[in-house]
């Protein structure tokens, strides 16, 4: 069977109409497992890249209103709610990020105000710390995620507490080196 070129397959698809090209399409997604892929990360992966985006954006605004009042006790659990909508992705190295930029974002805060939140509002640094475990147990079971995203991982571990962070970075080289080693 002879194969058309780029260029053939160009003028043949000229000459369609929009709602041809379109079925077209739609029956190729259907029968080959390739274009479906292909498209869903066109589509899907754009749109949440997007979204992902957004929600970071409202992370920083929900931080930037709440530094001009008084100190807020439930500016975590606001901002793990926009946390929350980006774990309707289908791509996980989205979630995380989403994920990883409010532990990054907050951390400071969590710093400053850790012990009046301690005293205050306990619930407000479990809900923190909640989304930290969340990281973690992902860091455990999907390492390939987040290896995606391993220079968002490397700046959050640079936050943590130091007394932490020799556990956690080690686990966490591990867990790159594994990732590498599998993907490579």
């Amino acid at each position: 069977m002879k194969k058309m070129k780029v260029g053939e397959l160009r003028n043949e698809l000229k000459s369609f109409t929009q709602e041809e090209l379109i079925e077209l399409v739609v029956s190729l997604y259907k029968q080959h497992a390739e274009v479906k892929t292909t498209l869903n990360g066109y589509f899907i992966e754009e749109f949440e890249g997007d979204v992902m985006n957004q929600l970071r954006r409202d992370i920083v605004s929900l931080g930037e209103r709440a530094s001009y009042g008084s100190n807020n006790l439930t500016l975590l659990k606001k901002g793990a709610a926009i946390v929350k909508q980006a774990e309707y992705f289908k791509e996980p190295a989205f979630t995380e990020g989403v994920r990883i930029f409010y532990l990054i974002y907050f951390s400071p805060y969590v710093e400053q105000m850790g012990e009046l939140l301690k005293v205050s509002a306990p619930k407000e640094l479990e809900v923190y710390f909640k989304e930290f475990d969340k990281l973690l147990k992902r860091m455990k079971e999907d390492p390939y995620t987040l290896y995606l995203i391993k220079d968002q991982v490397d700046e959050l571990l640079n936050e943590i507490p130091i007394h932490e962070r020799e556990q956690i970075l080690a686990f966490w080289e591990r867990q790159k080196a594994w990732a590498k080693e599998n993907i490579d």
